[in-house]
């Protein structure tokens, strides 16, 4: 009698091997990764304070931002465009969905490969940071900030897998060039990566449509917990708010996920 396979053990064959994919290709990654905060951080952390149209504190505002905008994008591209060739193009999704488990672990291993994704984009935005705005970054975290920030940085990579778990269903291949300006780039400038949302109170009616922007939620938490400021959204307004969107967002993608898989 053969020996039944386990459930884990399905799944971190999944993940492994679609790990194993990105580690080929581990050049396109990095630097695919790395640009968009590379050229964020020097042009607004470096060279804009340098030449005074910013104040030297901004770097240290906009750091946090960085952080949250990069994990974010990391873990919605590595869950979505895998996801979305997999069900339109080379349908290797249909091999995985033969495999004697609930096509909730298919799900679930693309979001755990999404999820360490994006803590290395998340990671790769430090030395970027400190070897252009190290002179302006001012930490101030206590114990419980440390813990916090781990906290967040967690359930916030949770976030970005569960956000490309839906767009993953809903964006086809040919249409993936124009995820980054249609829907990528409102994300990250309307996310509070420049901004904090209490600012925005002079503007009344943007202060309110940002609200449904989940980066605001993650930069806002990672604010309060990375730096000294009395502007940054109540963290339990900010961690509420990243819970919720990934109930909705995880919901929804994974209904959409089975409806695909059994059609």
């Amino acid at each position: 009698m053969a020996n039944k396979v386990s459930t884990s053990t399905v799944f971190w064959i999944m993940v492994k091997r679609d790990l194993m994919i990105q580690l080929r290709n581990w050049s396109e990654f990095i630097f695919r990764v790395a640009m968009l905060p590379f050229i964020l951080i020097l042009t607004y952390g470096y060279v804009l304070p340098k030449i005074g149209i910013l104040s030297p504190d901004f770097p240290n505002q906009m750091f946090p931002g960085m952080v949250g905008m990069s994990l974010l994008i990391t873990g919605i591209h590595g869950t979505a465009v895998p996801l979305s060739m997999d069900f339109n193009n080379s349908r290797e999704i249909e091999d995985r969905l033969q495999a004697p488990v609930s096509i909730k672990v298919t799900a679930w291993s693309k979001m755990v490969v999404g999820i360490i994704e994006s803590w290395i984009g998340a990671l790769i935005v430090l030395p970027v940071s400190i070897l252009f705005m190290g002179s302006y970054l001012e930490f101030s975290m206590s114990g419980f900030d440390v813990l916090m920030l781990v906290v967040i940085l967690l359930v916030s990579s949770i976030t970005s897998a569960t956000l490309g778990l839906l767009v993953g269903t809903i964006v086809k291949p040919m249409q993936i060039a124009a995820m980054f300006p249609g829907f990528l780039m409102p994300i990250i400038f309307t996310g509070a990566i420049f901004f904090s949302w209490d600012s925005l109170s002079a503007i009344p009616w943007l202060k309110g449509i940002v609200l449904l922007n989940p980066l605001v939620y993650i930069n806002e938490a990672l604010r309060s917990t990375m730096i000294e400021t009395t502007t940054a959204m109540p963290l339990w307004l900010s961690v509420g708010g990243i819970i919720i969107f990934t109930i909705i967002m995880g919901t929804t993608g994974m209904k959409r996920f089975k409806k695909m898989a059994i059609r």
